[in-house]
């Protein structure tokens, strides 16, 4: 495949690699105090050059995907420390975790490449 072809598919040099975060919230947390930590949470989101896509309610939990923010760019581990620790020393959060590394315009091609490779290991 040509590389203009690669660029305007998100393949290969130009893949965008994300990952997902959950978040459970503690039982009295009031809708208040949850629109202050989602403040704050997107205001440290976009000073570590990351954009984020999720929601949630106050009452249960919350989740999405991080990304970079910059085109053709890939989340990194220290991405995920920092915003893991972020998270995790908000007095909002019971409990938090971050997800594997997704391919952010092709999920579902690393999930069969996955599935191919477990059917290849058990023959």
């Amino acid at each position: 495949m040509r590389k203009r072809l690669r660029k305007k598919l998100y393949k290969d040099e130009f893949k965008e690699i994300g990952f997902e975060i959950q978040c459970v919230l503690k039982e009295n947390i009031s809708e208040p105090e949850f629109d202050k930590f989602i403040d704050d949470f997107i205001d440290a989101v976009e000073e570590r050059g990351l954009t984020f896509g999720g929601g949630g309610s106050h009452k249960t939990s919350w989740e999405g995907i991080i990304a970079k923010e910059k085109r053709y760019s890939c989340t990194n581990e220290s991405d995920k420390e920092f915003m893991l620790n972020w998270v995790k020393s908000r007095n909002e959060i019971r409990d938090c975790k971050c997800g594997e590394d997704i391919d952010l315009w092709y999920p579902e091609e690393e999930e069969e490449e996955e599935e191919e490779e477990e059917i290849d290991d058990t023959i």
